[in-house]
């Protein structure tokens, strides 16, 4: 069973975590609103009264609700909205690795079966090889979360590479 996105958020560096709020702010509005609203009945606070707090601040408190299992279909959706807003490049790499057929913005309609572990290890090394492996990760395990996708072999990837641990960097 892939790793759910929720767990993510509190294992990554909490820098990343809040690009990936900020961004969707910027990028989709609505759902960002929704966030909002998910977020302050949690936070014991109300909108209004969330919106004004620093984004720092804010999106720090999300980072640890965000890792709560209810969550996981909101966590789902900022990782993927970001990570096609942003990271397109990407997307594109790990799908043309695979030899999966997909548009512009790296998402793809029809996935294959689960391709041959030795693919999908090339296909790891091509996107670490140009990109973050903090970024990486959080996109590997993301994909592996679409429902026609959850590869068992990508999973056990993803377990076993030490490359792909995400490592949440504490501020002093």
């Amino acid at each position: 069973m892939p790793t759910p996105t929720h767990t993510l958020w509190p294992a990554m560096p909490p820098q990343l975590a809040n690009d990936i709020l900020l961004s969707v702010q910027k990028t989709n509005k609505k759902l960002y609103r929704t966030a909002v609203e998910v977020m302050a009945p949690r936070m014991g606070i109300r909108v209004p009264i969330l919106l004004e707090m620093p984004k720092a601040s804010r999106h720090g408190t999300w980072i640890q609700i965000l890792a709560r299992p209810e969550l996981e279909v909101l966590s789902f959706n900022l990782l993927s909205t970001w990570l096609i807003e942003t990271q397109r490049p990407m997307l594109c790499a790990w799908l043309d690795s695979l030899g999966i057929e997909h548009a512009e913005n790296g998402c793809a309609d029809i996935f294959p079966p689960q391709p041959d572990v030795s693919l999908l290890k090339k296909g790891v090394d091509v996107l670490l090889g140009k990109f973050d492996p903090a970024i990486v990760t959080v996109y590997l395990h993301s994909f592996n979360q679409i429902d026609e996708t959850q590869w068992p072999e990508l999973d056990k990837i993803l377990q076993e590479d030490s490359r792909l641990q995400l490592k949440a960097t504490v501020q002093a």
